[in-house]
């Protein structure tokens, strides 16, 4: 069977819980999940949405038994309201929304008012509170409109009054905390004893605006959310909240899918039971037991936060420089490569595969076209069967160059992070600065400035280095790698006797021998006014020495064009064991030059 699942922000929690349920279904049930999703989505900039959202509509839905849907991930900008539309006009299976109930859609929801009404009644009763505020989430989404019923149903049994100033009317997200505290220390009745949240990230928020003004909960007040996010358990205090299991969720929507392929007749709604979860926020367990266990997780999560800088700075130097779209896409494929997160993985540019790269295999570059039924190419789409496939977009605001699939590996607690939003911002920032130059005529002019040294059209020291990395990125076990440093001798003499153009001549002849003793994969670059360095490949059981007699033998045959002097050079050679060999394997090369050099070469003038 064939699902497809879209859903927003997957680096969050709540997000990143439903993809391992899916994922636990390819592993259990053997069927092809293809799982549409972004990163990072931002509330303020509508260009980039318009862009992050057009990986939704890449693949023909024709080809799906059935279709989930996180609805209420993907509230920004009205995201799911257009995905609702594509789906109506063009899916012919049965689509499930989850915890979100969508009109004309199979439903999949949580019993979220029960649930705030049970939690209300535990903060009045357990804990005595009887002025309580309550914080909604927006009410685009018919979940918010039931956990107020459930708080208002809760107080009413109780004998309480709730007034309009108790209630204040939220987003679902972290960006009104400080309105959110501000709004109930100003209200008329003071602040409240508790305050019910619509979800953890709310929650979270407020309790760390209410810290900034002095008040700590629980001591000063109790807060309470919904969602059970991973961030809820890592707070300080830990956040009292209501947990609806993510693979309860999925497990539900998948067996309505299945339910429906059997003939079986399926009512439009399934409710999910919840558990109010009390900790530490709410009073009921010891806060400073929990900064005990809080801290050894903080610990964590700190060095994994300074580990995730130091990899986006890396990231942002190597982008820095890519002048192609191929060394671009294999960059990135290398870094995704590195997280040993995912089996698989392809990009997707311009209707073609461009490039797979699996996880003990090198960069493999493509041009095999794609398109809505073979969303990688017509070869290879049995490959993401019984796979879980997660559909990224290669996008820059309103724009979309193609997306990269992503197949997701067993055992690994955390699929996707900040890491991942920032590859993809970078590489979508990539492609849009290399379509500007192409515009504007510049980018073959860049690229040759920027690494091709302009008098011998060898590379310069950037496009060495950059050949190098490119070499090394394969992890050939097998490669044995040979640097040689090679300076000709008596320039300075041949300049000042016979002025500098007479040297770029020398220059020029002695970097056309050095070309002439290349083989195929090697390479060459001058590094300095009159110094080179070229990488020979030890391939066949060649030996290095070869290189440098074949460069002496050119230089040579070459000297015979000249007839005021003889050209001259000194060549070292050394093998380079590793990558993270290459500086000393370059002094060793200096130094067997310069041993060269005092032995037999010199300019001689006739």
């Amino acid at each position: 069977m064939k699902l497809a699942f879209f859903v927003g922000d997957i680096i969050q929690s709540y997000e990143s819980a439903l993809i391992k349920s899916m994922q636990r279904i390819t592993r259990e049930k053997g069927y092809r999940v293809d799982i549409f999703a972004n990163c990072c989505v931002p509330s303020g900039d509508y260009l980039h949405v318009e862009g992050l959202k057009k990986v939704f509509y890449i693949s023909d839905l024709k080809k799906y038994d059935g279709i989930i849907t996180a609805d209420d991930t993907m509230h920004n900008f009205g995201i799911n309201m257009d995905l609702r539309k594509h789906l109506a006009e063009n899916a012919d299976c049965p689509v499930v929304s989850i915890r979100n109930s969508v009109e004309g859609n199979y439903n999949v929801v949580i019993d979220d008012r029960y649930e705030i009404y049970r939690m209300t009644r535990h903060i009045i009763e357990h804990h005595g509170c009887k002025n309580i505020g309550f914080v909604t989430g927006t009410f685009e989404l018919e979940d918010s409109s039931n956990r107020l019923s459930g708080f208002e149903d809760a107080m009413a049994d109780a004998g309480l009054i709730v007034d309009e100033e108790d209630i204040f009317y939220g987003n679902y997200w972290i960006d009104q905390g400080d309105e959110t505290a501000d709004y109930f220390i100003r209200r008329s009745k003071g602040l409240p004893e508790a305050i019910i949240c619509s979800n953890d990230y709310m929650a979270i928020a407020l309790i760390e605006a209410l810290r900034k003004r002095d008040i700590n909960c629980p001591e000063d007040i109790l807060i309470t959310g919904l969602d059970n996010v991973q961030e809820a358990y890592e707070n300080v205090p830990a956040l009292s909240t209501i947990d609806f299991s993510e693979q309860n969720l999925i497990d539900a929507a998948v067996s309505i899918i299945e339910e429906l392929k059997e003939g079986k007749e399926v009512e439009k709604t399934r409710v999910v039971k919840g558990k109010c979860v009390f900790r530490s926020s709410c009073g009921c367990t010891d806060v400073n037991h929990e900064i005990i266990h809080t801290y050894k997780i903080m610990k964590d999560i700190i060095n994994e936060e300074h580990n995730n800088a130091i990899r986006c700075v890396n990231m942002n130097i190597t982008f820095g420089s890519v002048l192609e779209e191929e060394e671009c896409i294999r960059w990135a494929l290398q870094i995704l490569k590195k997280t040993k997160r995912y089996e698989h993985i392809y990009a997707v540019v311009r209707n073609h595969l461009r490039a797979e790269i699996k996880e003990i295999g090198n960069v493999t570059h493509l041009n095999e076209e794609a398109d809505a039924v073979n969303v990688i190419s017509e070869n290879k789409e049995n490959e993401l069967d019984g796979k879980c496939n997660v559909f990224f977009p290669i996008s820059c605001q309103d724009e979309m160059y193609g997306y990269f699939v992503i197949q997701l590996k067993d055992n690994t607690d955390r699929h996707f992070d900040e890491v991942m939003a920032q590859l993809l911002i970078t590489v979508g920032n990539t492609f849009k600065k290399l379509e500007f130059l192409s515009y504007q005529g510049e980018l073959k002019t860049i690229k040759k400035l920027y690494q091709q040294d302009s008098l011998t059209g060898l590379y310069n020291r950037r496009g060495f280095e950059r050949k190098i990395r490119e070499l090394y990125e394969e992890e050939d076990e097998n490669l044995r790698v040979a640097i040689s440093s090679i300076d000709a001798d008596g320039l300075k003499h041949v300049n000042d006797t016979f002025g500098h153009l007479e040297g770029d001549k020398v220059i020029t002849a002695i970097a056309e021998s050095i070309s002439e003793s290349l083989d195929s994969g090697e390479f060459a670059a001058r590094v300095g006014g009159d110094e080179f360095s070229a990488v020979i490949i030890l391939r066949d059981g060649k030996d290095m020495y070869e290189f440098r007699e074949r460069v002496y033998e050119n230089v040579k045959k070459k000297s015979a064009e000249f007839t005021d002097y003889s050209l001259g050079v000194s060549v070292g050679v050394a093998e380079v064991k590793s990558h993270r060999g290459l500086i000393e394997g370059m002094q060793e090369a200096d130094k067997d030059m310069y041993e060269q050099k005092v032995l037999h070469h010199s300019v001689r003038v006739d």
